[in-house]
């Protein structure tokens, strides 16, 4: 099926009913004029029951508002730019306080235009224009009401009026005349009016450089009265509009140049590279007041730009990138076929070395293409190349690795088995039979942990601190990637250190709940897989692989009474698996779980049981499942790999009982940190993050484990800056990127000649504001309204019906806070059914007056739901299986209101249709959250809310071609301050805490802190790693890390003391009611207070702030 014509379909009508205007490619498409009928007597084309400036929210130049300070048509005062909260934590940033309000009186614009950059001896530019007028029909009373001819009240009409033919009204320009040399020359403007004597047309000329960076504007003449009864001003507003405006520049004469941009040396490196890489991505021209767009001249004409036009519902389609860019049958690739290279040895390697080495040549021809860059551009390209290198240098030292070390070969072939038996695992339980040669890797994802092996395992790797960083686009496998080097690493470390190769090897973080959950639920999977090799391979050892998820307590069970409330409570319901214990089939077969028979719970224990005694896990096998997800299980037995929230390690200077996951019991430490979706660590979040991983690294550090770091993105810019500050070390991001931001060699853009790619279209209601006003709706209502009507009117009575209209059926609709879901929940609970109504009701009246003599129903209630940290795991998980159904099933939702806790959390195929409420504050935020759609064979759609009071919303509505074209280009630098005053106050001595508590054994009890003494030496030495380690991440503000570390010893030194001296017992925590304990930290909340406040999880860093009273 030819989604991509169907889904051009589905746009089109939406943009006539929101303009208007039915583009010519619409009338191609067979869409019905929108809004109107033909008057069969006057041949008039009327508008009924709806005044155009309500009708239609965009494309509209409304007339000047006389004034100083304007009226504002919808009476209502605006928001100057009230950002949302954004990106990060869910958790944490849709709790966030709202900033401070600025307001203005909002002025609907006037007038549209673009500049450009044109040059040449002769410059000639063809300027045409075109818009609609409406007036009402009938007699007019003073207050604008429409009376018959005895004047009787008639329903409200307007008759369209065209102010020009179809291509429009024409004028031509010229450049000002000048010198040959281009001296002397001046800013010139020239103004032609149009359109009747109701618009002009001014075009501005700015010399610049050897050309004219020129103006063309479009302008409503109308300047309506600043004062009046609302009636009439409401009326004149309406009939001196101007509606479905077109501005476009065709040049005759001249050669339109790359629009200006900052100087290629004033850019810092990374700048330059991406410079470099986007090089072919042109910007020829920028909006003011629209979008705008332009088209390349005929063949024959050298590609240069030959038209450009005012975009008011923009689209750009965005490519998609694949990672499937070696031979498909090169066998090399082929999970199985890895997994043998205990026995053909020699011929796996050769095609080890095959494989890198297209890498390499690949590199080669690079190189020579850097050869021809320009001057400017060659420092850049040498960096590029470099990086290149050392990636294929690393890939090769990855492979003689697997040559020459027996314990890597083994842990190699053994993790390639794992990674084979859970993907067939999980096909055979969904019902898909693949043959072992089926599954394989994708290239990127091998030459990942080909470059990385060697340095996961050996201390003394050149590698073992840098930051291995894997960027690719969402959903393009980064999760395998990593999950291979880990299933390595778990063998590798059985087989080479039999006696303490148990413990916790593999601590992986996220940073949002809902992600936590689901990647859990996926690494089980594989853990389960390595789980049974074990049991078959005495040489792994006797303690089981297992995982964990250690989490809020918003999530999963902290403790082991919790557990067995959970699992009462749902035995005494339907007996339906509880959703707060995360796990509700079992990993491994798929069998539902039901309370309480699937669940090994007391006050003493917590375990999973699969009772299916077909599964490997079941009853005739044990019946034990390797996973656990309460706090109190995992620090009586820690897990394999501990999966956890990034916050919960704040814990660590509260719960002497995390020290289990660091190496007890003869165990070494962990020796790999995976940390995922790396951009989502910024901000106050990453600040405060920076100052527990300094600990956390101290404290491995001081127990003999310089531990390997790992992390992945699909989103980032200065990843060297944010990973030196978070982490202290180097970093080098995988694949690196080339010399075209269309290739690395492991990730290629498809063309959308050969693939549909996700198609962005742009809105923005001039009329309408956030929140509903009175009558005036807010500004989604009518989008969102013309999209749900939409499937049903464009695919009715098609041959793949069913199909089309469950593309696009459901939208997910974006908010940047919860805030906005509450206005949008309202929204669609009102003003969407009523528009909605409105449109279907036009609809059926143009098919009743036309030839086409049928009706649509349309749907008849509208099925909303939310996705929101404030809805439980129970509800948020209802929905995401709701998200699955088909439009026919009773339980399919049309639209879904959530915030950025599904920017890496959603991933439902059939969900190909969004709505992204205002620009969000990050470049990261719109990719992460714009990729949740179109994940499946529907090609995706992204209607983005530009907010006409929101200053980043106009700039990036008048780039979006430019943006959208390259918007990996724009994505911001993270902030990350961890080591700034007001980070250190919040996190620097829990920090110390952690390290010296965790570092010496003799000061790891909650009675033990009275005993601190900076003269000891294992104290000393535990100070000295996290002062060392803070200096390898900001050296700046080393000094003063150093002093403030120092000061804190000492605050904690007369603590003790002084509790020494009264003899009191002085310890880490105690409960409020313990009146005669001293307590080191306590909760910001507790009545009593002890020597330092100190965050419980770092979800709350900004819900107080650092003040104090006066």
């Amino acid at each position: 099926m030819n989604y991509h014509t169907h889904r051009q379909r589905l746009v089109e009508w939406v943009r006539s009913q929101l303009t208007g205007l039915l583009s010519e490619e619409g009338k191609k498409l067979g869409i019905h004029p929108p809004g109107r009928y033909i008057d069969a007597e006057n041949e008039y084309e009327i508008l009924r029951g709806i005044s155009p400036v309500e009708r239609f929210p965009t494309g509209v130049l409304y007339p000047i508002y006389k004034g100083a300070e304007g009226i504002d048509p919808a009476s209502e005062i605006q928001d100057d730019d009230e950002e949302e909260t954004s990106t990060l934590d869910a958790d944490l940033l849709e709790k966030a306080a709202e900033p401070p309000v600025k307001r203005r009186r909002y002025i609907p614009p006037s007038s549209v235009g673009f500049s450009f950059f044109v040059r040449g001896e002769k410059i000639e530019l063809k300027v045409f224009c075109s818009a609609v007028r409406y007036e009402t029909i009938g007699v007019k009373d003073n207050y604008g009401v429409t009376r018959d001819e005895v004047g009787r009240f008639t329903k409200n009409e307007w008759q369209r009026i065209p102010l020009a033919d179809l291509d429009g009204e024409v004028k031509m320009f010229y450049a000002p005349a000048c010198e040959k040399n281009l001296t002397n020359r001046e800013t010139a403007k020239e103004r032609e009016t149009v359109l009747s004597g109701r618009a002009g047309i001014d075009v501005l000329w700015r010399p610049f450089a050897d050309g004219w960076i020129t103006t063309v504007s479009l302008f409503n003449t109308y300047e309506l009265p600043a004062e009046g009864d609302p009636g009439n001003l409401a009326r004149l507003r309406n009939e001196n509009s101007l509606f479905e405006v077109g501005l476009r520049c065709i040049f005759v004469a001249g050669e339109v140049g790359v629009y200006p941009r900052v100087d290629m040396r004033l850019l810092s490196d990374e700048e330059q590279e991406l410079e470099l890489q986007y090089k072919k991505r042109h910007i020829y021209a920028v909006g003011h007041g629209a979008a705008v767009d332009w088209r390349q001249k005929k063949k024959g004409n050298s590609g240069s730009v030959g038209e450009i036009r005012a975009e008011f519902f923009p689209s750009v389609e965005v490519p998609q990138v694949t990672a499937d860019v070696v031979d498909s049958d090169n066998k090399t690739l082929q999970i199985a076929y890895l997994s043998s290279v205990d026995t053909l040895k020699s011929e796996v390697f050769d095609g080890l070395d095959q494989f890198v080495s297209g890498y390499v040549d690949w590199i080669e021809k690079q190189k020579l293409l850097a050869a021809s860059v320009s001057s400017d551009e060659q420092e850049a390209a040498k960096r590029i190349i470099k990086r290149m290198d050392i990636a294929a240098s690393r890939m090769k030292q990855g492979v003689l690795f697997l040559r020459k070390d027996k314990l890597a070969k083994q842990s190699f072939a053994l993790a390639n088995q794992a990674m084979l038996d859970q993907m067939m695992q999980y096909d055979r339980s969904q019902g898909k039979i693949k043959t072992p040669d089926q599954y394989r890797w994708r290239p990127f994802q091998l030459a990942f942990v080909l470059s990385s092996i060697e340095s996961v395992v050996n201390e003394e790797s050149n590698f073992r601190d840098t930051v291995d960083l894997i960027w690719f686009p969402t959903g393009g496998g980064k999760t395998e990637a990593y999950l291979g080097l880990i299933a390595f690493l778990i063998v590798w470390r059985r087989l080479a250190n039999r006696e303490s190769g148990g413990g916790t090897t593999v601590i992986m973080r996220y940073t949002l709940r809902l992600l936590t959950a689901q990647q859990y639920l996926r690494a089980t999977r594989m853990i389960c897989a390595l789980e049974l090799i074990r049991r078959k391979r005495p040489e792994l050892g006797k303690e089981p692989i297992t995982i964990g998820m250690w989490v809020g307590a918003a999530t999963s069970p902290n403790t082991l009474v919790t557990a067995q409330k959970a699992v009462n409570k749902a035995a005494g319901g339907n007996g339906t698996a509880p959703m707060e214990l995360v796990v509700c089939n079992c990993p491994w077969c798929g069998e539902p779980f039901i309370a309480p028979k699937n669940y090994v719970v007391s006050p003493m224990e917590f375990h999973f049981r699969c009772t299916n005694r077909d599964c490997d896990f079941g009853l005739s096998a044990g019946g034990i499942i390797p996973c656990n997800v309460v706090d109190e299980e995992l620090y009586a037995n820690p897990p394999t790999l501990l999966i956890a929230t990034i916050d919960k390690f704040a814990r660590m200077a509260w719960e002497e009982r995390t020290n289990a996951f660091f190496g007890i019991n003869g165990n070494r430490p962990p020796e790999l940190v995976v940390q995922d979706e790396l951009h989502l660590i910024s901000g106050a979040l990453g600040s405060i993050t920076g100052l527990y991983e300094a600990a956390l690294d101290s404290v491995l550090v001081q127990r003999g484990i310089h531990p390997k770091y790992i992390a992945s993105t699909a989103t980032i810019r200065m990843a060297g800056q944010q990973v030196r500050r978070l982490y202290g070390k180097d970093v080098a991001v995988f694949p690196p990127p080339g010399l075209s931001c269309d290739d690395s060699y492991f990730a290629r853009t498809v063309p959308l000649s050969e693939k549909p790619g996700r198609l962005y279209v742009g809105y923005l209601a001039p009329m309408l504001g956030r929140k509903p006003v009175g009558q005036t709706p807010s500004n989604i209502v009518p989008l969102a309204a013309a999209i749900l009507l939409a499937p049903e009117v464009v695919f009715a009575d098609q041959e793949d019906q069913d199909s089309l209209l469950d593309a696009w059926w459901t939208q997910v609709v974006y908010h940047s806070s919860i805030k906005g879901v509450g206005s949008s929940h309202n929204a669609f609970s009102n003003d969407v059914r009523e528009y909605f109504q409105r449109y279907l009701d036009e609809v059926n009246e143009a098919y009743r007056r036309g030839k086409e003599k049928k009706t649509v129903v349309g749907r008849r209630t509208a099925r909303i739901a939310q996705l929101t940290s404030l809805s439980s795991a129970e509800e948020n998980a209802r929905t995401f299986a709701c998200l699955e159904r088909s439009r026919e099933d009773p339980e399919c939702l049309d639209a879904v209101l959530a915030t950025n806790m599904i920017s890496v959390g959603l991933d439902v195929a059939r969900l190909a249709l969004m709505i992204i409420n205002g620009q969000p504050l990050t470049t990261a935020e719109y990719i992460q959250v714009s990729s949740r759609v179109g994940r499946g064979d529907t090609p995706g759609v992204v209607f983005t809310n530009y907010y006409r009071d929101q200053a980043r919303s106009l700039s990036h509505y008048e780039n979006f071609r430019p943006y959208h074209e390259s918007f990996y280009r724009f994505v911001e630098p993270t902030s990350v301050t961890p080591y700034t005053y007001q980070a250190r106050l919040r996190a620097l001595h829990a920090a110390l805490v952690i390290t010296v508590r965790h570092s010496c054994r003799h000061m790891l009890a909650n009675k033990e802190a009275g005993n601190f003494n900076p003269a000891d030496a294992s104290t000393a030495k535990a100070i000295d790693i996290l002062k060392l380690r803070c200096l390898q991440a900001d050296e700046t503000r080393a000094l003063e890390t150093a002093k403030h570390i120092d000061k804190l010893v000492n605050e904690w030194k007369a603590e003790a003391d002084m509790c020494k001296a009264s003899k009191r017992q002085l310890n880490y925590q105690a409960p409020d009611k313990d009146k005669v304990t001293e307590r080191l930290i306590h909760n910001h909340d507790d009545k009593i207070k002890g020597r330092w406040a100190t965050l419980q999880s770092m979800r709350n860093v900004e819900n107080t702030a650092l003040l104090k009273p006066l």
